[in-house]
């Protein structure tokens, strides 16, 4: 037989087969002629042909095929995607340097071969070092591109959401029927530092029922029309770790003593490396007509394995009795301080078991007894005192839900009792959670699909109207919500 598996005259043949006459093509250009659509290139991790027979145009009765077959089993050739050898083609410098690194690599041939194989390497060697020098600068520009793309990051959801709702004398009666984006941008400035901005877009759909009763069509939701709302910066200056500029904040677990919109700056420091951080912060909310500021103290983070905390004391910057601003839809009237001046929140997460999780909040203010006198649509006077500064807020989770997960669930049910003066501007995701209501919501979640997350939830409640003359009486609220969360 003419091969012996003799390495080295197997390679001869390879080159041999691997050239029109006996040139090789010298160019970069040249080689660029070969398809790189069809081309399995020598470093590829998966190797095409582990036998020559999958070359459709090496027949077994081909005088090279055994040559080929030794060489395609070691790993030193490869052939195209389309299953051929293309033995006729011209082969370029960087093609059989390529060949002679990986007989190399694979090389368990004896002293003869190894001799043949040092003349080849020698010969092509600085054909290798081109291609090393190709392979680092492709990996290093491959690197640069990485951390470019890196540098600016869009995430964010979009939400379809349908409410039936019986709730009296709000201005947002039945409002939550909407399409909703929330488009959230961060900017990498360098290791330490992040600039972000957030943009929503809150469009009703349907019907919208005012305050009057008078029913609305497809209104638009004031300045939040796709805008930038928010825009803040974010990092570290060694361990204190730095939050400033306009975005959404809260505070608690459940956000119920302060969850909304603010100006100001956050600073928080590790107190140990299980993530337990102290808090300080300064914010001024920015509803329209308050003028008012808050700054405090607080703790978070774990305090055991199954047991995390979230404590905070905010003071704010005018009396118990002075007024926080004015009503711009009231002829800018003084606005009733329904808050006090100071305000406190206690609130714990705890998995007592797996798959079982409890968070509870408790908000206490010191805001005064409010004396209220109305006329009622009868003619008659209804004088009353609101005394209700705590509010309190339990929630039991079954499970979590995963977005890259699809099957995945949660079902919880809350218990909730808010004073309508026992919040400083909590959190009332849009019109659930209304001050002066006290009742229960049961909900589930689940992922139908990666990235989508539906929601549906019933609350039941003893609420006080809103209505003017008739704010010291209660009725039951129902209020069912189905919604669907896109994420990007």
């Amino acid at each position: 037989m003419l091969l012996k598996k003799n390495k080295a005259l197997a390679i001869s043949m390879g080159i041999f087969l691997g050239l029109t006459g006996t040139s090789f093509a010298q160019s970069t250009s040249d080689a660029d002629k070969v398809s790189s659509e069809n081309k399995v290139s020598v470093t590829d991790n998966e190797n095409i042909n582990a036998n020559v027979d999958s070359f459709s145009d090496v027949p077994k009765g081909h005088w090279a095929y055994e040559a080929l077959d030794y060489l395609a089993q070691h790993g030193v050739i490869e052939g195209y995607k389309d299953g051929t050898f293309q033995g006729n083609r011209t082969m370029t410098r960087y093609e059989m340097a390529s060949i002679v690194a990986n007989a190399m690599k694979s090389d368990k041939g004896d002293i003869g071969d190894k001799a043949v194989l040092n003349q080849l390497k020698e010969e092509f060697s600085e054909d290798l070092k081109q291609m090393q020098s190709q392979i680092d600068k492709n990996t290093s520009d491959i690197s640069k591109l990485k951390e470019d793309a890196e540098r600016f990051k869009i995430s964010g959801f979009g939400r379809v959401s349908w409410d039936n709702d019986n709730i009296k004398g709000y201005n947002d009666q039945n409002d939550n029927n909407r399409f909703y984006l929330d488009l959230k941008g961060k900017f990498k400035v360098n290791d330490n530092w992040n600039f972000n901005f957030e943009s929503e877009t809150n469009q009703r759909y349907t019907r919208f029922v005012n305050s009057n009763g008078d029913v609305q069509y497809h209104e638009g939701h004031g300045d939040e029309d796709g805008v930038i709302q928010r825009i803040w910066a974010e990092g570290n200056i060694d361990k204190l770790h730095v939050d400033v500029g306009r975005r959404w904040r809260g505070l608690g677990f459940q956000n119920v003593l302060l969850g909304n919109e603010t100006d100001g700056i956050v600073l928080d420091y590790p107190l140990d490396n299980n993530g337990l951080k102290a808090l300080a912060f300064y914010q001024k909310p920015t509803d329209a007509g308050y003028d008012f500021a808050m700054y405090g103290l607080g703790v978070q983070g774990p305090v055991s394995d199954n047991l995390q905390i979230n404590l905070a004391y905010a003071q704010l910057d005018i009396d118990k009795n002075e007024s926080p601003g004015y009503d711009p839809y009231n002829g800018n009237a003084p606005l009733v301080n329904t808050f006090g001046s100071h305000g406190l929140v206690l609130s714990a997460m705890w998995n007592p078991m797996k798959n079982i999780t409890l968070i509870g909040d408790y908000v206490l203010t010191n805001a005064e007894k409010e004396r209220v006198a109305e006329w009622a649509s009868d003619g008659t006077q209804h004088i009353f005192d609101i005394d209700e500064n705590t509010s309190k807020s339990i929630r039991l989770n079954y499970r979590w839900t995963n977005l890259n997960d699809p099957g995945s669930f949660q079902l919880y049910t809350r218990w909730f009792d808010y004073g309508r003066h026992g919040n400083i501007m909590g959190d009332e995701e849009w019109g659930l959670l209304k001050p002066g209501s006290k009742g229960w919501v049961f909900g589930f979640k689940y992922i139908p699909a990666k990235n989508i997350e539906w929601e549906t939830m019933y609350e039941i409640a003893d609420m006080y109207s809103g209505i003017y003359g008739e704010k010291d009486q209660q009725y039951k609220r129902d209020f069912i919500r189905t919604q669907v969360d896109f994420y990007f």
